[in-house]
């Protein structure tokens, strides 16, 4: 089966989610429309699945179907494209049944699914492109559908306030992403991605020219417009006036371009140094804003937005420090988190609020604490030994890991301190032994999947050694502090600061002056 013709398959879902827009179609009433929505999907989850095939007995391929002067359409067939692809359409999916549900009996029903799945065609397109032209209209494509998606209740003031917000940011990314492209285009004189990587292969750090040092930093500023990354994360707090499935749809999908755009340009980026950097230190505030803010939100999807602020930020730093593997495997396994956290958003409040919840008093023992961490800090050292990472090359996924370790701990050191402690220190123990090994056996997975589309992890310099450092630090240090307040409830200064943390330090105020957004008036 030639690459051509699998191409045209991925490319069949696309063609007839555009198609609904049509007046052959758009006069269909909402069974039709329905039925040709998720037929694409599953035509898409069957290309995708030949594609595997494909990629497995031949390899990876690009099919040019229009180019002038190098600058087109055209379908890139590897290992990344395929994964994302195949997501995409599972979670498309989903979504699309979850609305037939949702929005059962709204008059707008049709419309939703007819903007829903040209959304959701851009999207496809973005992830299959094989020429910075391509990839240049999905990215404002996406942009585009999710505005229209914003606006499906246009009379509710919050939704246009996000809207207006998105509008300016995306255009913002647009402008950014078409500088990127322009300098890369000067220098290589094409825009086929096989063209520009094997361009790449000619340079190191040190012969990099200029304008793919600015390309790279100019790709970094688009992605982190695109996903949400401090302190352009105002409008998707504002995304809550909005039908559940949209939101679905936007944090399982929508914001990965960003972290997408990165990987996708890995050999790129590698190379740069200010780009790199900055993906660090950006990724890395983000990440500890989103945790900490997230956890202070009263409202669930108020929660899940700033999560996806922290997990976007995550997935950029762990791209910039090298581990692109990493990297993706947690833009995967975020987007099916993200989508079953918000479809299920309303039956976890019923969970939620229940009465015989069991609540462990808290002892203030602070050596339990610190005995726990240090038994699950020998355990991390040893899996990690085991599982025969490298210190010196692979020193970045020791870190990425151990902040991972951070993470399961934070969840666990209420129960570490409480009366409880003998069965809450044995399943702290199992539990971080069992996330450590999930962390570096699907990284490996990943690793093997993806193969050569994207740089092995590099040597690390002194100076990413140092922030690598300084970043895990400063993580471990936020859940010593965080944990000193949840003991001490009646501290002044913890109270003091939950509420500047509820409040996400204010940035979204400050955001909607510099935007003079407030002239708006929000319904209370």
């Amino acid at each position: 089966m030639t690459a051509t013709l699998i191409s045209s398959i991925l490319l069949l879902p696309a063609l007839i989610f555009f198609s609904l827009r049509t007046p052959l179609f758009s006069s269909k009433n909402l069974r039709s429309v329905l039925t040709l929505f998720q037929t694409g999907l599953l035509v898409g989850v069957i290309g995708a699945t030949l594609s595997i095939v494909h990629i497995i007995r031949i390899g990876s391929a690009e099919v040019d179907f229009f180019s002038m002067n190098q600058l087109g359409f055209s379908v890139r067939i590897d290992q990344l494209s395929i994964l994302m692809f195949l997501m995409i359409s599972i979670i498309g999916f989903v979504v699309v049944r979850f609305s037939k549900n949702y929005l059962d009996g709204d008059v707008g029903q049709k419309q939703f699914l007819i903007k829903l799945a040209f959304t959701i065609a851009f999207v496809q397109i973005l992830v299959l492109s094989g020429n910075i032209a391509t990839i240049l209209i999905a990215w404002i494509g996406t942009s585009v559908g999710l505005h229209q998606l914003l606006l499906f209740y246009p009379d509710r003031q919050k939704a246009r306030l996000a809207a207006r917000k998105k509008f300016i940011i995306a255009r913002l990314g647009d402008l950014s992403l078409l500088s990127a492209f322009a300098f890369i285009y000067l220098q290589f004189g094409s825009g086929n991605l096989n063209d520009i990587f094997d361009s790449l292969e000619a340079y190191t750090s040190d012969t990099l020219p200029l304008n793919i040092e600015i390309a790279g930093v100019l790709l970094v500023v688009s992605a982190c417009l695109k996903s949400v990354q401090v302190p352009f994360h105002g409008w998707l707090l504002d995304v809550m006036e909005t039908p559940t499935p949209v939101s679905a749809l936007l944090h399982a999908g929508l914001l990965n371009a960003g972290p997408f755009l990165i990987i996708r340009f890995a050999y790129l980026i590698d190379l740069t140094s200010i780009a790199v950097l900055t993906l660090v230190i950006v990724g890395a505030i983000s990440a500890l804003f989103g945790a900490l803010v997230s956890t202070t939100q009263p409202s669930i999807k108020t929660a899940l937005a700033y999560s996806s602020v922290g997990h976007m930020g995550f997935t950029l730093m762990v791209a910039g420090l090298g581990v692109y593997s990493a990297s993706l495997l947690h833009l995967v396994a975020h987007s099916f988190y993200k989508a079953h956290a918000f479809l299920s958003s309303g039956s976890i409040i019923d969970k939620v609020q229940t009465k015989n919840a069991i609540q462990y008093k808290r002892l203030g023992a602070t050596w339990r604490i610190v005995l726990g961490i240090l038994a699950s800090v020998f355990l991390y050292t040893i899996t990690a030994y085991l599982w025969g990472v490298n210190q010196d090359t692979e020193f970045q996924l020791l870190i990425i890991g151990a902040i991972i370790f951070f993470g399961v701990l934070s969840l666990q050191v209420n129960s570490i301190d409480s009366d409880n402690v003998q069965r809450s220190m044995i399943y702290t123990l199992i539990s971080s032994l069992f996330v450590i090994n999930c962390f570096f056996g699907f990284e490996w997975v990943i690793s093997e999947t993806i193969g050569n589309q994207v740089p092995p992890i590099r040597t690390p310099s002194f100076n990413m050694v140092f922030i690598s450092t300084v970043i895990l630090s400063a993580f471990g240090l936020t859940v010593v502090i965080s944990s000193s307040f949840l003991n001490f409830k009646n501290n002044s200064i913890a109270k003091r600061f939950k509420i500047h943390l509820r409040n996400g330090f204010y940035l979204n105020h400050l955001f909607n002056r510099a935007m003079n957004s407030l002239s708006i008036k929000t319904a209370k």
